[in-house]
């Protein structure tokens, strides 16, 4: 009887290891991730956006 019991708490420490070990590589990667992103202002960071008006390509053609 006490034998399954053993295989319940053998089976509840490798699921709390493995639960540990996944938890720690994500939030590593996750901290490496935010090192990548830029800090400052958003207007600096990022290119401005062009107006419509500024559109290089015509939206109609000119007619022949």
């Amino acid at each position: 009887m006490w034998g399954w019991i053993a295989w319940v708490a053998v089976a509840l420490a490798v699921w709390v290891v493995v639960a540990a070990v996944v938890g720690v590589l994500l939030g590593r990667m996750v901290r490496r991730r935010d090192r990548q992103v830029p800090d400052g202002d958003p207007v600096e960071v990022f290119p401005p956006v062009r107006a419509p008006s500024e559109d290089p390509v015509p939206k109609q053609r000119p007619r022949s």
